[in-house]
């Protein structure tokens, strides 16, 4: 199980951060559960006892949180992951991770703090640097982080840039979601060519 929480968003901005996960939920095919996302304006009853009662144990500065089941795949937490640290820096927020299975980085939990760890440092800093696979029927996807050294964006000083490799057809995006988008249309398209 992937539990994550954002604080500290502005109250009127809740209703952006909503349209944002919507957004984020329906952008792609989820592994396990897909995301979800519960603040104090939540209708559905389950997600609104489960805000509340965070609420009540962690005060006021908690502005939305959920959980999702992985059912094995990487690839949804660190959509996940890089969802929390897009929002944490358009929103001034602070977003935390934790997973007691460890599937990003072998870490059990992760802060980011408008888009950094507390550090300071970006969060790729965490993400192990090896692919990741997202299994697939006929044939996987293979992911390479920017901190991947045999990816040929790897760069110490720079951001670089997400590769992807699938039937033997490789490129590269700048950010994971993006990577992930442009592979899964390629195997789309594959799949439409062979049946």
């Amino acid at each position: 199980m992937l539990f994550y929480r954002l604080y500290d968003v502005v109250p009127t901005r809740l209703a952006e951060v909503e349209d944002e996960a919507r957004a984020f939920t329906r952008s792609r095919a989820w592994r396990g559960d897909a995301f979800w996302l519960a603040n104090e304006n939540t209708t559905d009853l389950f997600a609104m006892e489960y805000f509340r009662h965070l609420r009540n144990e962690e005060g006021p500065s908690l502005s939305a949180a959920g959980f999702l089941r992985l059912l094995g795949d990487e690839t949804d937490a660190i959509a996940t992951l890089y969802f929390l640290n897009d929002i944490s820096q358009r929103f001034h927020a602070r977003a935390w991770l934790q997973d007691e299975e460890n599937p990003i980085a072998k870490l059990r939990r992760i802060e980011i703090r408008q888009g950094r760890l507390p550090s300071g440092m970006p969060i790729e800093d965490v993400l192990a640097a090896r692919p990741v696979i997202k299994k697939m029927e006929g044939e996987p996807i293979t992911f390479y982080p920017p901190t991947y050294r045999p990816n040929s964006y790897f760069r110490r000083d720079k951001p670089g840039m997400w590769g992807f490799s699938l039937k033997g057809i490789r490129d590269f995006a700048p950010s994971f979601l993006e990577a992930e988008a442009e592979a899964m249309r390629i195997y789309r398209g594959f799949r439409q060519l062979n049946p």
